[in-house]
């Protein structure tokens, strides 16, 4: 909780009475919840970036926008209630005051990079339209780049928006874009917001600075007062009121944090609305559990200023408090009952059942990440601590039956590198909490069983196929699937024989393929196979074992495949999902969906990508004097792609699992599969088509059995045996 600055005595001073009371009709102050979406969070498309975090103050929301443009998260203040109900249902409200504090984090991606920063960001309290006009100072919610403001019938009851979007320049190179002095020096304009799209009224906010926000409303006046006081500096910035249109709601609905590229993150706490009632009034209080050693229970109990806390104590004993938060510990079990008094009124009880016992850790979770013939594998030791109270900092320390072990306490997220066959034995660790050990035997040995290699196909296998050549890539435009070429970032380096200030070798880099203005740089040669091609027996038959994305995707009763996208092979680099249905000239097919048929849980396929960003591929840097033409044909017959998924780092998928492959910008460079080996069983026919991978599965006593829960054991499928581990 942030040191909260304290407005709404102030703003209801006029009206009030002695007999007057400030209720609570939404109090988030995230003390009390894990996740987000617990507070009514939501994020249209970034929702693994919002987050609760804690410091010194407390817990607050979180929402970072990492490497991406636009993106936006909304908090509904309606969350959890019946359909169509507000937080104002049932009260009579005629003024009520929304507050929250707010801080922006300076975007790192700005210093010398400026031309490539977008300063969209925005803070917005919402209001659902009732009529679809919009009126200049107003915006009824849209789309912006990939990001959406809200709900596209929201409006913004208050708005601090940043000034500017990307950086532009007229034909001499000056900027075009105002509060710009320099490209290289932006920090003279970026902290600067519009208020509620008025651009002559421009705040300037300080990088991590903390901002309490305040918005009065009148519903019958139909005004709101806004109100932007410093924390750092104790003082108000900027205050303001105005008119609320006829066509927007007079009712707040939510908050919306909109952030422009890249690495942008913003934070809020202490979001309340409040009314004032007729009579005295007390708010529940928050209880929220801050801490854990072993038996005992460490408590943090908040209420509103000018209410008295009354708290009953796990060990019977009651106190009581007038300053906020309230401090508890205790190692007995037993109910823990806390309420507020306001003048006349008592606030609903908060009971707390305290079982004062050492809670034990979550086990750790090994996964297998990488896989090699024998017994080398890749073991990914993980923890979540999201189930566990107060959410700890867990380490792991490890051992391996060879006399391997962790030389102290590690990160959730570290490796080991198995070798030979053995037992991996892996232990939680955190203060206060119990210990938990658990045990993951590497006794199954693996032998590499087919490589699908897309990147060095050659060009009789893909007309065996049904491919045609079209027209080959080379443009600098970048739009589209042209991205290959215009970005300019599938390139090797050759050292040049200097160095810099570290002593590291510099290089010069050079272009494998790019716009045709770029030396040395090469087209990129194109085949396709049309959506009319891919049929049920293409989709499974094409590269077998690997199958395409007919199943799951496509409707049954189309036999022709043209409803789902074509195949096209960036000769060299890898296979991509055209991502167009039939014959259709837009992408509209976003994903499509991929598999290796014949393998079972115990089996694994390694993917690798690479996509038009180069952020998957490898860049090798050859020895000063080897000659261009030299490094160019090195550079070809490497795996250019790394196994990098778009939505995050993949290696492995086990041999039921399937994946999906996005449109245009994303290449499969290699598949290898894995199987496991031994025990004298034969293994399922992974060469066939279709019928194979529908074919029913069998149990030794003859009943099928479901193919997606199979258990350990030996199953039949199409008249052989396999084994399942």
């Amino acid at each position: 909780m942030r040191k909260f600055y304290l407005v709404l005595t102030a703003v209801f001073a006029f009206s009030m009475v002695a007999s007057a009371g400030v209720k609570n009709l939404l109090k988030q102050d995230f003390e009390i919840v894990n996740y987000p979406a617990d507070a009514g969070w939501t994020s249209p498309n970034l929702a693994g970036n919002m987050s609760i975090q804690s410091d010194a103050d407390g817990k607050m929301f979180q929402f970072e926008l990492g490497n991406n443009n636009n993106r936006n998260a909304v908090m509904n203040f309606n969350y959890g209630l019946e359909s169509g109900a507000t937080i104002y249902d049932g009260q009579d409200v005629k003024k009520y005051t929304v507050t929250f504090t707010w801080g922006l984090k300076k975007n790192p991606s700005s210093t010398g990079n400026a031309a490539n920063v977008q300063y969209s960001s925005e803070i917005a309290v919402l209001t659902p339209s009732v009529a679809t006009s919009d009126v200049e100072g107003w915006k009824i919610t849209k789309n912006i780049n990939n990001g959406q403001y809200a709900a596209n019938d929201s409006l913004r009851l208050f708005a601090l928006t940043q000034l500017k979007g990307a950086w532009s320049a007229d034909a001499d190179g000056n900027s075009t874009t105002p509060y710009w002095t320099d490209k290289a020096d932006n920090s003279n304009y970026i902290f600067d917001f519009y208020i509620n799209n008025d651009k002559n009224k421009v705040i300037t906010l300080e990088e991590d600075g903390w901002y309490t926000i305040t918005i009065n409303v009148d519903t019958e006046a139909r005004t709101a007062e806004y109100e932007i006081f410093s924390l750092k500096e104790n003082d108000v910035l900027a205050t303001g009121v105005y008119t609320i249109p006829e066509y927007a709601s007079v009712y707040a609905s939510g908050l919306n944090v909109l952030l422009g590229r890249y690495n942008s993150a913003a934070y809020i706490d202490d979001v309340k609305v409040q009314t004032e009632t007729e009579g005295d009034y007390a708010n529940a209080p928050t209880v929220a559990l801050t801490g854990i050693d072993l038996n005992k229970r460490i408590y943090k109990i908040f209420f509103e200023d000018g209410e008295i806390l009354h708290i009953k104590k796990t060990d019977g004993s009651e106190d009581t408090s007038v300053e906020s938060p309230y401090d508890y510990e205790t190692e007995t079990s037993g109910t823990l009952d806390v309420w507020t008094e306001s003048g006349s009124a008592l606030s609903e009880h908060v009971i707390i059942d305290v079982v004062a016992e050492v809670i034990p850790l979550p086990a750790a979770t090994i996964d297998i990440t990488q896989v090699n013939s024998g017994y080398v594998k890749t073991l990914l030791m993980t923890v979540d601590n999201t189930t566990v109270p107060t959410q700890p900092s867990i380490t792991l320390t490890w051992e391996y039956s060879n006399g391997d072990k962790s030389a102290g306490e590690v990160a959730s997220g570290a490796i080991y590198e198995a070798k030979e066959k053995g037992t991996l034995t892996v232990t939680t660790h955190a203060y206060g909490f119990g210990e938990t050990t658990v045990t993951f035997e590497n006794n199954t040995e693996f032998a590499i069983d087919n490589t699908i290699d897309f990147q060095h196909m050659d060009e009789a296998t893909l007309a065996s196929k049904g491919f045609t050549e079209i027209d080959p890539l080379q443009a600098s435009n970048m739009s589209g699937e042209n991205n290959w070429t215009a970005r300019q970032r599938l390139w090797f380096g050759i050292e040049n024989g200097e160095f810099d200030a570290d002593n590291n070798p510099k290089y010069d880099t050079h272009v494998v393929w790019g716009p045709e203005t770029t030396e040395g740089a090469e087209a990129i040669r194109r085949f396709t196979l049309p959506a009319a091609a891919m049929t049920q027996e293409a989709a499974y038959g094409l590269f077998a074992p690997m199958y395409t994305w007919y199943t799951g995707e496509a409707d049954p009763a189309v036999t022709d495949g043209s409803d789902v996208s074509g195949l096209k092979m960036n000769y060299g680099i890898g296979l991509i999902n055209i991502g167009c249905k039939g014959d259709g000239s837009s992408i509209n097919y976003p994903t499509g969906v991929i598999g290796v048929d014949g393998l079972t849980d115990n089996d694994y396929y390694i993917v690798s990508f690479i996509n038009d960003y180069g952020s998957s591929s490898v860049h090798p840097i050859f020895p000063q004097g080897t000659s261009p033409a030299d490094a160019r044909a090195q550079y070809k017959a490497m795996n250019l792609g790394t196994a990098v998924h778009r939505d995050g780092p993949f290696s492995v998928y086990r041999g039921t699992e399937t994946f999906t492959l996005y449109r245009i910008d994303t290449a499969i460079t290699r598949i290898e599969i894995f199987k496991a080996t031994g025990d004298g069983i034969e293994e399922v026919n992974t060469g066939a088509i279709v019928s194979d991978h529908n074919a029913p599965i069998y149990n030794l006593n003859g009943i099928q059995v479901n193919p997606n829960s199979l258990r350990q054991g030996i199953y039949i499928k199409q008249g052989k045996k396999f084994i399942v581990r």
